[in-house]
């Protein structure tokens, strides 16, 4: 299944959303190891998911760790990119030894300071996931129109099934981000929501 941009799948820490975003062909399916997440999933968890994925870029999501604690685990689950909400400087990245995402809350920035934000991170970081932390959400149009051009930005940021299309027509980000949840019951999941949205966005062959 091929899309109008592509799909990040979040916070996934439990079997029916890791089997969900394989079998639908998401592009990057991330597991939360921030601890104070209440997605959290014990790499051990993780990585018996992982062990059978195929297709789709793994993410290991980290919160304020440390770069020993993000090393040991993105290298114990063999990921493909690894996620950062934290205060590690933009010369430290390289020791990780992955690809990096970076997380911008742009709730938390003047304009001029989230340029500054992402023209210090972009020569370590791969893509930058743009979110709020609180609402109403405060971003500037143009300015998010010109980040999109000039980075790979993950759209963080609310979407929903009225509004994704003109989400991807207006800024065309490098990929919308959608999260996972808790299941009803083990083994039981409902994708109603998820599945319309990814329907819109669904390129025909």
């Amino acid at each position: 299944m091929s899309f109008l941009t592509k799909v990040k799948f979040s916070n996934v820490n439990n079997l029916s959303d890791a089997r969900y975003a394989a079998a639908v062909g998401i592009e990057y399916i991330g597991f939360c190891f921030d601890k104070s997440n209440p997605d959290y999933i014990a790499p051990i968890k993780a990585k018996e998911m992982i062990d059978w994925i195929t297709g789709s870029n793994i993410v290991a999501e980290f919160g304020n760790q440390s770069i020993e604690e993000i090393k040991d685990i993105s290298e114990l689950l063999q990921v493909d990119a690894v996620e950062l909400n934290n205060t590690i400087l933009p010369d430290e990245l390289p020791q990780i030894g992955k690809a990096i995402i970076k997380k911008i809350d742009v709730n938390a920035y003047s304009q001029e300071q989230l340029a500054n934000e992402l023209e210090a991170y972009a020569k370590h970081c791969d893509a930058f996931h743009v979110y709020a932390s609180t609402q109403p959400e405060n971003y500037d149009c143009e300015q998010l129109v010109d980040l999109c051009k000039n980075y790979k930005i993950i759209w963080g940021l609310a979407i929903s099934t009225q509004t994704v299309i003109n989400t991807i027509n207006s800024f065309n980000p490098f990929a919308i981000h959608v999260s996972g949840g808790s299941e009803e019951k083990v083994g039981i999941k409902d994708f109603d929501d998820l599945n319309e949205l990814l329907e819109i966005i669904t390129l025909e062959e």
